[in-house]
């Protein structure tokens, strides 16, 4: 089983060309019929692997998740439009779980900051308290300095 490897891909027009025409890209095609694909070049990192095939886009409501690089298929196996819109369907489906975990982290996240706030708010006012309860005995002190009583 090969194994699996997530690189990050910068924004750029390929990113920009798969959230827009939402397509399966056959990297052979690419290479042979750039104008089909808007001339648009496969970035480097994919183009560097070996047995590179298909790129399924992962997009919901618009928006490119992520991308899923295919390697060639053992057997013979054409692309077709049957297969292009079965590897569309799996990558909307792949981005509802991309952006559902990425909202799990986000409300994860805004948890623990809430709870700092709450922790905070208590540090603070508990200071407040400290500082108020000094320097009423600073004033205090200033008013009765000459007192054996306030000084014991």
């Amino acid at each position: 089983m090969p194994t699996i490897e997530t690189k990050t891909i910068e924004d750029g027009d390929f990113s920009q060309y798969l959230e827009r025409r939402q397509w399966v890209v056959d990297l052979d095609e690419i290479k042979m019929s750039p104008e089909v694909y808007e001339s648009v070049v496969a970035p480097a990192a994919i183009s560097s692997v070996p047995q590179a095939w298909l790129i399924v886009p992962l997009v919901l409501n618009e928006t490119l998740h992520g991308m899923v690089l295919l390697l060639r298929s053992r057997g013979r196996l054409s692309l077709n439009w049957e297969i292009s819109d079965l590897l569309k369907t799996a990558g909307t489906q792949a981005a509802s779980y991309v952006a559902q975990a990425q909202a799990a982290d986000a409300l994860a996240r805004a948890k623990q900051f809430e709870s700092f706030n709450k922790m905070s708010a208590f540090v603070v006012h508990d200071l407040k308290n400290l500082v108020a309860q000094l320097s009423l005995l600073l004033r205090n002190a200033q008013k009765h300095k000459h007192n054996p009583e306030f000084q014991e």
